[in-house]
């Protein structure tokens, strides 16, 4: 009989840390070898006044990864669940007939032009690390999971178990999709 959903057996840390380290580096060589192209992580600095001086909202550049469906993996073998993501656009006259949705948009484009980010770059930003120990795996709150020893990967919000993949299989066909394979 299998083991159901939080009574995983037990699993040995080292070797589990090992094993997803070992599948992350050989993701990065990949990646590197297609030369794929990555996308910036930033976070955002909100609108603010120094005295009587308005500072607009910015994007600061934290770093530079590459997006795998729902995951983000950067050069260092971190892995962060996805946030919100824009891009850096031209800084132009402002149309004041917008929703507040579209306006909300494009105060986070013209936050990535102020943080500096070059034009059309696609920037994500509110992105979370995620823990890679096998405690915070088998709680399943993340995209990631363990799953009979297998850590799993939730492609899909609200659909169950069919929205989890095995990690190494999510990866590669991810990275087919890059290639154009």
């Amino acid at each position: 009989m299998s083991p159901r959903r939080g009574q995983e057996r037990m699993i040995d840390p080292d070797t589990l840390t090992t094993t997803v380290r070992t599948l992350l580096a050989r993701t990065i060589d990949r990646l590197e070898t297609m030369d794929a192209p990555d996308e910036a992580i930033a976070t955002l600095r909100p609108a603010r006044r120094v005295g009587f001086i308005p500072r607009p909202a910015a994007l600061d550049p934290v770093g530079r990864a590459w997006r795998l469906g729902v995951l983000l993996l950067d050069r260092d073998s971190r892995l962060f669940a996805i946030g919100g993501i824009t891009r850096a656009i031209e800084l132009t006259h402002e149309t004041v007939y917008m929703n507040a949705e579209a306006l909300y948009r494009r105060s986070l484009r013209v936050a990535a032009t102020r943080g500096g980010f070059a034009l059309g770059d696609a920037v994500n930003f509110d992105v979370i690390q995620i823990a890679l120990d096998v405690s915070s795996l088998s709680s399943g709150s993340g995209p990631l999971s363990l799953s009979g020893g297998t850590v799993m990967v939730r492609w899909a919000a609200g659909v169950g178990d069919q929205g989890l993949a095995n990690l190494e299989t999510y990866f590669k066909e991810r990275m087919d999709i890059l290639a154009g394979d």
